[in-house]
């Protein structure tokens, strides 16, 4: 995902930094903040991402996204966790959630978590989240985890596409495997529609055999127009058929200048509403659909009407 966040577990800076400002007024947020959507019309879920895990720390904080996920009828949130927050944040914020019919999986990743080097990155993270679920009441738990791990990101993607490819395969086989060991908990990535142009050695797509390890993936199929969405995960769904798995659709908020027509950043709420019905109209009939993710929550909320 294009965006910056703070890894605690890869401990590496992302490219750009989102810079939010929260406006107020009369003591409320302004109309993009209190809007209600509709639900999808096939009746799928919605999603999002919280990056800033200090956002949970304060009941305001954790009460500003509920009230944010009940008015967009959000009903999964992928949460990056920050081992210095204060267990009873994540138990207050994983409870409420339950309450709400709200999903909450653990987030984290960098590049380099692609690279057997930083294999034990990957254990930590599953170790944290493991011993946390064990620790705290059944409502309490973290129902999955999801990497967001983009190797394309690293120098190494040009020199050795291949040889990295297959190290990304075998990093988040090795997170599947280790955290089904707890088979309570699912696991995700959130991966590019562009996988299905990516061959292994055995002259497979890397898109195919994430989705046929995985319990579910998010798709970075970044557009600002619905019919292009469905377009370019044809293959993508499919495969999530064939296999029995989770797709996720995801849809970018957040300014991207270079590249405007992957963002609803200038075309606001209201217009990428319209457009989740699209896709949902066009992709409902495959069963691996499992709904809209939108990236992220702050830029969600920020949209203009």
């Amino acid at each position: 995902m294009a965006w910056a966040k703070n890894n605690y577990w890869g401990h590496r800076e992302w490219l750009g930094i989102v810079i939010v400002t929260l406006v107020l007024f009369s003591g409320t947020f302004i109309a993009a903040w209190t809007a209600f959507a509709a639900p999808l019309p096939s009746g799928k879920s919605k999603a999002t991402w919280v990056w800033d895990t200090s956002l949970i720390a304060t009941s305001t904080g954790r009460n500003q996204i509920f009230q944010f996920a009940k008015n967009q009828q959000i009903s999964r949130i992928y949460l990056q966790v920050n081992p210095d927050v204060a267990k009873s944040a994540y138990r207050s914020m994983i409870k409420t959630a339950a309450g709400n019919g709200i999903e909450v999986y653990v987030l984290d990743g960098a590049p380099n978590w692609a690279l057997p080097e930083n294999r034990a990155r990957i254990a930590s993270l599953i170790s944290w989240v493991k011993t946390y679920n064990a620790s705290v009441a059944t409502n309490e738990r973290f129902a999955g985890i999801q990497l967001d791990v983009e190797p394309y990101l690293l120098p190494e993607w040009s020199s050795d596409q291949s040889g990295t490819a297959q190290k990304w395969l075998d990093a988040l086989s090795y997170f599947h495997d280790e955290t089904k060991k707890a088979p309570v908990l699912s696991t995700s990535a959130a991966i590019p529609f562009w996988l299905d142009s990516v061959p292994l050695s055995s002259g497979v797509a890397l898109g195919e055999v994430l989705i046929a390890k995985l319990d579910e993936v998010a798709l970075m199929s970044y557009r600002d127009q619905g019919d292009a969405v469905a377009d370019l995960v044809k293959e993508e769904l499919a495969w999530g058929d064939k296999y029995g798995k989770k797709v996720w659709l995801s849809l970018e908020t957040n300014p991207v200048s270079e590249t405007p027509y992957i963002t609803f950043y200038e075309e606001g709420k209201a217009e990428m509403d319209r457009q989740m019905a699209r896709i949902d109209e066009l992709v409902k009939v495959h069963p691996s659909y499992a709904g809209i993710a939108v990236h992220d929550y702050i830029g969600w909320r920020n949209l203009k009407n």
